[in-house]
């Protein structure tokens, strides 16, 4: 695998997509041997997804992807935590991207330090000027890995080349991964022993609902926005990663029994204060920012360097340039 840029003193995360190359054949991985559970995914109960030409079976009380099914088996098997890996999880539109970029930009702040917030009156001119800073140039989904599409491609041996901390994300809900608290090694570089982080972030449905009809409607444009609705609200039904309430309140109810190891967000109120909510992802993680980073406004410049307004600009959002990983 290509990893130019990657030495041993390299402190992680580090931009996937700089680093991404393509994996040998010899290291690639049969999805949990595709083969061997061919026959085990085509017995599993199907359904078309209402708002995506998406084929979707029922594993483990869940509706996945049928490509993802062999990448979820591998992914509770294979997947190896490390004690300070970050996952961001979530439902789909629920404000994934930008908690991606708050996230990273958080993690790498001592070594790509965000610009300084643009004031109002110079703000239409920001693009104009050049920043080495990383979503600058990046998709936020580019800057780290995206576990099913690892899995499902059998490339998951590229985890093991990433630096730590490795910053990941899924759509899988929290019965797919192993548990947040075990991990390879005792200690971690903040000193937190065993486990790793998840960060889940969760939105009123309403608006969820609303969102994912908009930006599935070009796909599927005979499906009315009633249908979607009652998508939703019939658990039976084949939603993608759902149902989404069972998906919801597993990592709710996690965060409640392991506080140290899941954080729980609402866009709702990460919308209401930003600043407020990126202290607490800093503190949770393990990285909390000292006196004199806040009195030099570095929280305020992640926030403005992740504006959501950036974040709508970005191609994923408009394409689904991850999910079709």
């Amino acid at each position: 695998m290509a990893t130019a840029g990657i030495s041993s003193a390299t402190v992680g995360p580090v931009p996937f997509d700089d680093v991404d190359g393509e994996l040998p054949s010899s290291e690639r991985l049969a999805p949990e041997g595709l083969d061997h559970l061919a026959d085990m995914v085509s017995s599993l109960p199907s359904k078309m997804e209402v708002n995506l030409p998406l084929k979707l079976r029922l594993y483990h009380g869940f509706w996945l992807a049928e490509i993802h099914v062999p990448a979820a088996v591998a992914l509770r098997r294979r997947f190896v935590p490390r004690p300070d890996d970050v996952i961001v999880a979530s439902l789909p539109k629920c404000g994934t991207t930008w908690l991606i970029a708050l996230t990273f930009a958080t993690m790498v702040r001592h070594v790509h330090c965000p610009p300084a917030p643009v004031p109002a009156a110079a703000s239409a001119f920001a693009s104009a000027s050049t920043s080495s800073h990383p979503l600058h140039r990046l998709n936020p989904h580019q800057c780290l890995s995206f576990l099913e599409g690892l899995f499902a491609r059998g490339e998951e041996a590229k985890l093991d080349t990433l630096p730590s901390p490795r910053l990941m994300n899924t759509h899988m809900p929290l019965a797919m991964l192993p548990s947040p608290t075990l991990a390879t090694t005792s200690a971690n570089s903040s000193g937190n022993r065993g486990g790793y982080k998840i960060i889940y972030i969760c939105r009123e449905p309403k608006d969820m609902i609303i969102s994912m009809w908009h930006y599935t409607r070009h796909l599927m444009p005979a499906v009315s926005f009633v249908e979607t609705v009652e998508s939703y609200c019939d658990n039976h039904s084949a939603k993608i990663y759902g149902p989404f309430w069972y998906h919801i309140l597993g990592y709710w109810h996690a965060s409640n029994e392991m506080p140290d190891h899941v954080l729980f967000l609402r866009y709702e109120e990460l919308l209401r204060d930003p600043a407020g909510n990126v202290w607490k992802l800093a503190r949770f993680i393990g990285l909390p920012f000292s006196e004199a980073e806040e009195e030099a406004g570095i929280v305020e410049a992640i926030v403005e360097l992740c504006s959501l307004d950036r974040m709508r600009g970005f191609e994923a959002n408009r394409t689904g340039y991850v999910d079709a990983q």
